[in-house]
């Protein structure tokens, strides 16, 4: 099947859209990735739009998916959708579900989330609406043979209540920011307990790559948690910052429990890789067809 992936690519594959379109490839089909923002600001929104529809129109593409893609028109979209079926990713939580977005929900052929409670709103603008689970990089998400370096880490940018939750923690958390790909596997490697804190009620992909990592997950609860992964088996929920600091205190007092269920979660997760996630999107092109 021939695929344009219009996302945002690089090559130190801190965008997710690089994995998923390596995924697609692995399954054998032929897959041209759109980097839209790059050819944005080469040649302007408007061109670059104008060239996007020409691009589908001339080269057959049997789908087009795309990457939220907040900076093309619904024009586009509606010209597009003339020449190829459409499916629109979106990863993001439900608080950035916007207007624009939902108006492009009912633009494509079928819309994919990653949010169980954005899949929510989305069925009821488009019955082809669908939740599957962004994960992971099966290919840098993996256990790193190192010794554990931090008793907690936080990966991730510090802000808003974030930032007077990790001032409360005891004993002091370490913070590590603008890593990725392997360099975010070893960071999880090397802490005891990694944090993770959800915004608007969905699960964030660093629950995946922490999980994937062999890391143990200590994390505030998220919709949909409990059809996936077990709290107190594959992960530990805690419920405010009392809470918090009374489970890091008993897991860094027993280590071997600790083990165990970062060894559960990783076994849980390995369903949620970037393949699988690809597989999903083709089957449920093939399904709606």
């Amino acid at each position: 099947m021939k695929i344009l992936f219009v996302g945002v690519f690089d090559t130190e594959r801190k965008s997710t859209n690089t994995s998923q379109l390596v995924s697609f490839k692995r399954l054998g089909h032929e897959v041209v990735g759109y980097n839209y923002r790059d050819k944005g600001l080469l040649i302007g929104a408007r061109l670059r739009d104008q060239h996007l529809a020409h691009m589908v129109k001339k080269d057959n593409f049997n789908l087009v998916v795309y990457s939220k893609c907040n900076e093309i028109s619904e024009e586009t979209f509606e010209e597009i959708n003339k020449h190829a079926k459409t499916c629109l990713w979106f990863m993001d939580p439900l608080t950035t579900y916007d207007e624009e977005m939902r108006n492009k929900t009912d633009l494509v052929d079928y819309f994919c989330c990653d949010k169980k409670n954005v899949l929510e709103e989305a069925k009821l603008i488009n019955k082809n609406a669908f939740h599957v689970c962004e994960g992971f990089d099966q290919d840098v998400d993996k256990p790193q043979e190192v010794e554990k370096e931090y008793d907690v880490s936080f990966i991730g940018n510090v802000y808003g209540e974030r930032s007077a939750l990790l001032r409360q923690i005891k004993p002091g958390v370490k913070i590590i920011s603008n890593v990725y790909g392997t360099q975010h596997a070893l960071e999880v490697s090397k802490s005891k307990i990694n944090l993770n804190f959800c915004t608007a009620n969905g699960a964030s992909d660093r629950i995946y790559k922490i999980l994937a990592a062999k890391g143990f997950l200590l994390s505030n609860d998220w919709h949909g948690r409990e059809k996936d992964l077990i709290d107190g088996v594959d992960c530990v929920v805690f419920d405010d910052v009392k809470d918090l600091n009374r489970k890091i205190s008993f897991f860094l007092k027993n280590p071997d429990l600790l083990h165990k269920i970062a060894n559960n979660g990783y076994k849980s997760i390995q369903k949620f890789n970037r393949l699988n996630w690809a597989k999903r999107i083709i089957e449920i092109y093939e399904s709606t067809k």
